[in-house]
């Protein structure tokens, strides 16, 4: 009895915990409720599975973070982001984020469509379901994608470009793109608005068509939170 409910404890405080995450990372990067459409024949990149590091510096502290994307049969893949890693400063452990989801193309730029796991909540008690691992032609969990640019330079490299809340902002309000921006209020700061992205599939595809992925990226040298908009990882080594 007392381990059902300490199990029953550790489930719901995850779910609380995995949601807070989910928070945290739509107020930095744009949503989609319709992602870039998965290739006909859906494969995993391999070129980018494996355990990724990086190491930055920000507000005076260095910051390690972990990335590892495994395959699935279907050709989907499961990304398990991990940070706050090593903090020098007293923390209550490292932040950890599942998220499922597969890699598509436009105009041979690589993309990532992820979303957060659906397996990892229990909305309907239905914890001990099996999934089917057909998610492609099925309707989106959550609904709410982030979308990322990725290049691989070689084996030992891969950066990652998240598309740009104030990017993202400026073609929706050139009608470029069709979505819903909520400001945000006390800062003031563009790169804090929610942004959600209703645009179909098709549309979305079109409008990276003629505009390029740059035009959803912010990539200045000189930005002090760069290293939120490009991150470079190197592979782990063994």
């Amino acid at each position: 009895m007392t381990r059902n409910v300490s199990d029953r404890f550790r489930s719901s405080l995850y779910l609380i915990l995995s949601l807070l995450l989910l928070i945290y990372l739509a107020s930095c990067y744009p949503e989609f409720k319709n992602p870039i459409p998965p290739p006909a024949e859906l494969k995993a990149d391999h070129q980018i599975l494996g355990t990724w590091l990086r190491t930055y510096k920000g507000d005076q502290s260095e910051y390690k973070e972990q990335l590892s994307i495994f395959p699935r049969r279907s050709g989907w893949i499961d990304v398990v982001w991990i940070y706050d890693i090593d903090k020098k400063e007293p923390s209550d452990g490292i932040n950890l984020l599942v998220l499922e989801g597969y890699s598509s193309s436009v105009n041979k730029q690589r993309f990532l469509c992820l979303r957060v796991r659906k397996r990892d909540f229990n909305w309907a008690g239905q914890r001990n379901q099996s999934w089917s691992d057909k998610e492609a032609g099925e309707r989106p969990f959550t609904k709410e994608w982030i979308i990322v640019n990725y290049e691989a330079p070689n084996n030992d490299e891969l950066v990652i470009k998240p598309f740009s809340t104030q990017k993202v902002e400026e073609l929706i309000e050139k009608g470029k793109l069709k979505g819903e921006v909520v400001k945000e209020e006390v800062f003031k700061e563009p790169s804090l608005d929610k942004v959600l992205v209703t645009s179909s599939s098709d549309e979305l595809v079109e409008v990276i068509s003629r505009e390029g992925a740059g035009a959803f990226i912010w990539d200045d040298p000189n930005d002090t939170f760069r290293f939120m908009n490009i991150l470079v990882f190197s592979r782990s080594k063994p």
